[in-house]
């Protein structure tokens, strides 16, 4: 009797641990890891813009200065995966394995190529191929993708799934070369459709084989900033400093048109100058890249002039009105600055 209860007690207890495997067994299986290929690339060069189209302008996107300035390519990869359950009822964010929050994916420099389109315009885009390891879940039916690269490390910020709303702030490495880390900011517009479709949706995502291609634009505006000082006060007006006051250095990723303030309690505001000679003291231009910051259906960038006659400064706002183009990428802006009278 004694060695048969033994023997029925081992027998318990090996289905209780029998029982305990095959729950852990089942946590793992809720997803398997897979190597998703990526195909990331900018600058955008949209043919859509000009198929068809009498006198059509180039076809690169709108604020996309094209190859005739120098771009540092991306080296920090920022991609959100979107899961949604086959119910429909609960989605999460995934992220790549290695991908850290501060820092995100580093990218190797050696998987980019350049392709030059063959339009009049001569533009080129640079392609990011490569492959990320991540974990999808069996529980799935789509999958959507908001991914930002960057030159330097940024701080993205969101909540629960709402990527759309996310934000971001440049990081440390960027201070007194902000204007620099933003020309080299590249994001997927929330906005941008393609047959009513959010453009960033994952190829094949029920398969076992799905994938990543889609292409990035900028987030950041280029500002081409002109002076010119009338010749009835040139002798009494002689620029020295030209400083662009409150610059944000951070807002909205994925959403760049629908910024509403340069500052917000987690973004700080910089200033960036421009310090001119004899040769531009009366006119001459600048460009540089800003976040825009939507005013009343305008851009409004506050300035301070410092005319070295008397060393005094004064307060102008360059207001830039958008283009009537939908408002999917950020637009190539235009500011002037006319000086009529001394201070």
């Amino acid at each position: 009797m004694k060695i048969r209860k033994i023997i029925a007690l081992l027998l318990v207890a090996e289905a209780l641990f029998l029982v305990s495997c095959s729950s852990d067994t089942a946590d793992d299986t809720d997803g398997r890891m897979v190597r998703m290929p990526i195909v990331l690339a900018i600058p955008a060069n949209d043919a859509s813009l000009t198929a068809g189209a009498a006198g059509a302008k180039a076809t690169r996107a709108e604020g996309d200065p094209g190859t005739y300035e120098k771009f540092q390519l991306p080296s920090h990869l920022y991609i959100y995966l979107i899961n949604t359950s086959i119910s429909g009822t609960s989605s999460k964010v995934l992220t790549p394995e290695g991908m850290d929050l501060n820092n995100g994916y580093i990218l190797d420099p050696k998987k980019w190529t350049k392709t030059t389109t063959q339009d009049n315009n001569k533009d080129s885009i640079y392609t990011y191929t490569d492959q990320i390891r991540i974990i999808i879940p069996e529980d799935r039916s789509t999958g959507v993708v908001y991914a930002a690269m960057s030159s330097v490390p940024i701080t993205v910020n969101y909540t629960g799934t709402d990527l759309a709303d996310a934000t971001f702030v440049l990081g440390t490495e960027a201070t007194g070369t902000e204007s620099e880390a933003l020309k080299n900011l590249y994001s997927s517009p929330y906005n941008n459709m393609v047959n009513g479709t959010y453009y960033g949706t994952v190829k094949d995502y029920n398969s076992n084989s799905p994938y990543i291609n889609m292409v990035l634009y900028h987030v950041a505006s280029k500002l081409d900033l002109q002076w010119n000082v009338d010749a009835s006060v040139q002798d009494k007006v002689k620029l020295s400093k030209i400083e662009l006051t409150g610059l944000s250095s951070g807002g909205y990723i994925f959403k760049p048109l629908e910024n509403t303030s340069a500052s917000t309690a987690s973004t700080p505001t910089y200033t960036e100058t421009f310090t001119l000679d004899a040769g531009s003291q009366w006119y001459g231009r600048k460009a540089t890249y800003v976040i825009p910051v939507n005013n009343e259906g305008s851009y409004q960038f506050p300035m301070t002039l410092t005319n070295s006659v008397s060393t005094k400064t004064t307060n102008a706002t360059a207001k830039v009105t958008p283009s009537s183009t939908p408002g999917v990428f950020v637009p190539w802006m235009v500011g002037t600055v006319k000086i009529t009278k001394s201070w």
